[in-house]
């Protein structure tokens, strides 16, 4: 696994950037620090190893690559629905930590299978 730097970089401003934009957008609601915070980092784990991680093996980069493009599409749009609907925090935090520990056990598989 190598880590290219100047993407890791770019993907982290990227993804703080939504979660600043989820922050303002429910500015004046009770939880918008919680969906700052929790968009932000689901985006920065699935953004970074989408554009700034490179896996050596038997092709699987291709593989964790599309999963996490799908994962980030799939993160944004949970982000979304909970921040117009408002945020019930159980559910969110539910939600969006089962899809991100399926996420990371999608990718940690994929890893292991290239090995």
């Amino acid at each position: 696994m190598k880590v290219n730097v100047v993407f890791l970089v770019i993907a982290l401003a990227i993804a703080g950037l939504i979660g600043y934009a989820f922050y303002s957008t429910n500015k004046g609601e009770a939880n918008c620090v919680l969906l700052a915070i929790g968009s932000g980092c689901m985006i920065a784990t699935s953004l970074s190893s989408s554009l700034a991680v490179s896996f050596k093996g038997r092709g699987g980069t291709g593989n964790i690559k599309i999963v996490s493009v799908l994962f980030l599409l799939v993160f944004l749009i949970s982000n979304i629905i909970f921040g117009f609907t408002g945020v019930s925090v159980p559910a969110y935090i539910i939600v969006n930590g089962l899809l991100l520990l399926v996420y990371i056990l999608i990718v940690y598989s994929l890893y292991r299978a290239t090995k």
